[in-house]
């Protein structure tokens, strides 16, 4: 039984990261550019076509920060009560224990602008390695994805305490795939071991609380 949709999970519920290619810049950015943010998400899930779902029920928390720039930064994730169900229900984890039923893991992220002239992150986590418990093949996971601001959505310079993102997923493949400025399609998928890669989605939303400061302002045309 192939499980390719497992590992996708971590890479989509919720989490902060982002890199972006030299092509596509962000025209928005956050003052101070080294804030800080921890976030919070509710239960995700990633599609595969003609596999099963992967669901972490969470908590699913993350820690992240601008890294002086204000449009880019790290990040770090903690899916937990991974799981995917084939009649029954198989944990599943990056840990030594597929009992744990939790996903780690890291990666950048970067401000964009998506279609409709909104705002988006872009987020790349490290590619992550998946097993389920009974399921012998491992899941490799990677590639990026395209979260879009859901909070705040009002015209610039806007203070907030809070960012909001939703990964969403459209006819099994992800809603947003591109960013202003670049021709480069974002595509996440995962690979079974001794497979071959297949497309893959993933959805879910986070929310980003700012700690440090506890309010930033959201500034455009940021280069």
């Amino acid at each position: 039984m192939s499980k390719k949709t497992m590992l996708l999970a971590l890479a989509a519920i919720g989490a902060v990261v982002f890199v972006l290619p030299a092509a596509a810049s962000a025209n928005w950015g956050v003052t101070p550019g080294n804030a800080a943010f921890t976030g919070t998400g509710p239960a995700g899930s990633i599609f595969v076509g003609g596999e099963p779902t992967l669901k972490c029920e969470g908590p699913n928390t993350a820690v992240g920060q601008y890294d002086g720039s204000g449009t880019t930064g790290s990040f770090s994730v903690d899916y937990t009560k991974c799981s995917t169900t084939i009649i029954f229900r198989f944990p599943c984890s990056n840990t030594a224990s597929p009992s744990s039923e939790t996903v780690a893991t890291k990666g950048t992220f970067h401000n964009v602008t998506i279609t409709g002239g909104k705002r988006g992150v872009l987020v790349t986590p490290e590619n992550t390695v998946i097993k389920c418990e009974s399921v012998g093949n491992a899941i490799t996971v990677s590639g990026s994805i395209i979260g879009e601001v859901t909070a705040p959505t009002g015209a610039c310079p806007v203070k907030t305490k809070t960012i909001g993102l939703k990964f969403g997923v459209s006819s099994g493949s992800q809603v947003h795939k591109t960013v202003d400025g670049s021709g480069t399609e974002y595509d996440p998928s995962s690979t079974t071991s001794g497979g071959s890669a297949a497309t893959a989605a993933t959805e879910g939303s986070v929310t980003n609380t700012f700690k440090e400061p506890s309010e930033v302002t959201i500034d455009c045309n940021t280069p």
